[in-house]
């Protein structure tokens, strides 16, 4: 079968390749530039791409027009922001990554709360100035015993949960159906966010963004908040109103926040959130630093690349109209 693959990310790409190489029955196609697409697509039945930014219009319109024969296609990205927002033909079954990076990204998530509450940045900024002590005490708290609410249960939110409880801290699932799961102690859906809102010592965000999730952190959402409550954002920047939050920061209405992921990115250097205090950001880094993930995406990859060659059911198949229907904010 002739299968095309444009995996423009090189750690993703480096990682799949080698995988795919020796699989039988597969004619691999590998494309360098999109513009290389619709001579490469013609007779192909697969393609492994991402479903991300890199999904754009011009993309999207190559496939529905010169991809007539193809009937599956493979995101190896976390987001499927392109697939909602431009969409797929007809006919072609779309199977995401499998959470490939979602421990990762937990790890960090993870690693962001903590930081604030116990005031890493004080020590980091002690340090420098060679000072000890300081005023640390009214930002330094423990989270044992606390209540996290994790929004967003999906692959990464599962994760975020699973390592909360390792530091016995009570996890409140928020999601759209409200669905219960093992790894929460009460599951809410959307509608009652509010509850779990007043509940909670710390929100961590790990949602899609949605024209339903576009700031859904805004300024009646953080004033739900506890003034001694925490944010943790490392799912999508416009899922946070900056500046709701940079003013509930600025107030004390909120004791710190995080965010892996901000609106634009990159954020410019005059953005008022870098001045904000109790802040945290970083690089959207949250998915970087370990070789597991690449791994993890290339044997997700080969293991659906020969289902669809021996006609097996595919993993981790995407409701593509789903997506539409949230669709991109």
């Amino acid at each position: 079968m002739r299968i095309v693959v444009w995996v423009p990310v090189a750690i993703y790409r480096n990682a799949i390749l080698p995988a795919l190489s020796d699989t039988p029955g597969a004619d691999l196609v590998v494309v360098d530039d999109p513009r290389e697409l619709p001579a490469a697509l013609a007779g192909a039945t697969g393609m492994i791409s991402a479903g991300a930014s890199k999904y754009t219009a011009e993309v999207a319109e190559i496939i529905r027009t010169q991809g007539s024969s193809l009937r599956w296609f493979q995101t190896v990205a976390a987001g499927n922001d392109g697939l909602a927002k431009h969409g797929i033909r007809d006919g072609i079954t779309v199977t995401g990554s499998g959470g490939h990076s979602a421990p990762v990204v937990a790890e960090h998530a993870v690693a962001l709360l903590l930081a604030i509450a116990h005031a890493v940045p004080d020590f980091v900024s002690n340090k420098s100035s060679h000072l000890w002590g300081g005023d640390f005490r009214r930002r330094f708290r423990s989270l044992y015993g606390q209540t996290a609410t994790v929004l967003g249960f999906g692959h990464i939110g599962k994760e975020i949960a699973r390592r909360l409880k390792a530091f016995d801290i009570r996890v409140l699932s928020v999601t759209r159906s409200g669905v219960p799961h093992e790894l929460a102690d009460e599951a809410f859906s959307t509608r009652n966010l509010g509850t779990a809102l007043a509940r909670s010592d710390a929100v961590l965000l790990s949602l899609p963004l949605t024209r339903e999730t576009r700031h859904i952190m805004g300024t009646a959402e953080l004033a739900m908040l506890r003034s001694s409550a925490y944010l943790v954002n490392v799912g999508r920047g416009g899922l946070v109103d900056q500046s709701a939050l940079a003013s509930a920061l600025r107030d004390g209405r909120l004791a710190g926040a995080a965010l892996d992921v901000t609106e634009p990115e990159p954020l410019p250097p005059g953005d008022p959130l870098w001045d904000t205090p109790n802040l945290i950001i970083s690089p959207h880094c949250g998915g970087a630093g370990s070789p597991e993930s690449p791994r993890r995406l290339a044997a997700t990859v080969r293991r659906n690349l020969e289902s669809f060659i021996a006609g097996r059911a595919l993993a981790h198949v995407l409701d593509v109209q789903a997506l539409i229907a949230g669709g991109p904010a």
